[in-house]
């Protein structure tokens, strides 16, 4: 399908607007703009071979740089990077996943959690005669195989888990928010910066057939004091843990019932942002619960629109 310049042009702003934020961390680990367009072209020889096997077409060397339009020995050089396994960056030892289904079942399994889903303080050895389960066997029933060491390392830093008496691991917070490891922020960060873009491009290039992702945005009318932000930061801290914490239940429910091997992973995140005062927005009313950019084919039903309107009305 042909698009015209306007489109291509809107799409480039969509780039500028996603790499423009994530340049304060390039200069905080001198990362130059000779690595990010590596980077860059690597993503995009990527997703194209992909894309031309997904056609059945053929994925030469002359094809892919034709297409991208990139000369063939930069094409073959970034493909046996691919081939090697090459790293854009180091992998923790202990995944995201792993931590979140521990904390998941500490909370939700009836044999690691009290009422209203308290998580049960934990023995860290095997004590005779304890009447209280063991970290070690919370680890293999939630990730098999992981190393409990360094997972109850991981918690312990992020401030999710504390050690009492040297023998009892308490959990402290059924969030996961990584202090002191940089690799793991960055990874973390890396991993939901992309299911949002995924969301914005799945909704505006869905087909027919497929459903609408949830996207919705509340932001404030006027600007705010920095008391005023803080405000609104506790209470959608509060909130947003709330709401979170109860699809997490559910999802454990559900999954008990619709695992499926070949299926996809789905979740629903919640962040608070700010918007730069010299945005397009500036000076002039912004809709209380914003429903644009979910763009397709076929608009969404009107019944979607300010679904979340009523939390916030004009006195």
């Amino acid at each position: 399908m042909n698009k015209t310049s306007k489109e291509k042009e809107a799409v480039l702003n969509v780039f500028a607007a996603l790499v423009r934020p994530l340049m304060r961390v390039a200069f905080e680990y001198g990362i130059s703009a000779g690595e990010i367009a590596g980077v860059v072209r690597r993503a995009y020889i990527q997703a194209l071979e992909a894309r031309l096997q997904e056609q059945s077409r053929p994925t030469t060397d002359a094809r892919l740089a034709a297409v991208a339009g990139l000369p063939r020995s930069d094409v073959s050089a970034l493909r046996d990077a691919l081939r090697a396994g090459a790293p854009h960056s180091l992998r923790a030892s202990v995944s995201l996943d792993q931590i979140t289904a521990l904390l998941t079942v500490w909370h939700t399994h009836s044999n690691f959690s009290g009422a209203y889903g308290l998580a049960m303080d934990l023995d860290l050895t095997v004590v005779q005669g304890s009447p209280r389960r063991s970290f070690r066997e919370l680890v293999a029933l939630a990730c098999p195989g992981v190393d409990e060491d360094a997972l109850l390392d991981e918690l312990v830093a992020a401030g999710s888990v504390e050690i009492l008496d040297s023998n009892t691991a308490r959990c402290l917070s059924r969030a996961y928010v990584p202090r002191g490891a940089d690799v793991t922020r960055i990874e973390r960060m890396g991993r939901f910066l992309g299911v949002v873009t995924a969301n914005f491009v799945h909704n505006l290039l869905r087909a027919d057939e497929e459903p609408i992702y949830f996207e919705r945005t509340v932001v404030s009318d006027e600007m705010l004091s920095t008391p005023g932000r803080d405000n609104f930061l506790a209470v959608a801290g509060e909130k947003g843990q709330e709401l979170l914490a109860e699809l997490d239940t559910f999802l454990t429910r559900l999954t008990a019932t619709e695992q499926n091997t070949s299926g996809k992973k789905y979740g629903v995140g919640i962040y608070f942002f700010e918007e730069p005062a010299a945005s397009e927005s500036a000076g002039r009313p912004i809709e209380r619960i914003q429903t644009g950019g979910i763009s397709s084919a076929k608009p969404a039903p009107l019944e979607e629109i300010d679904v979340l309107a009523p939390v916030r009305r004009k006195e």
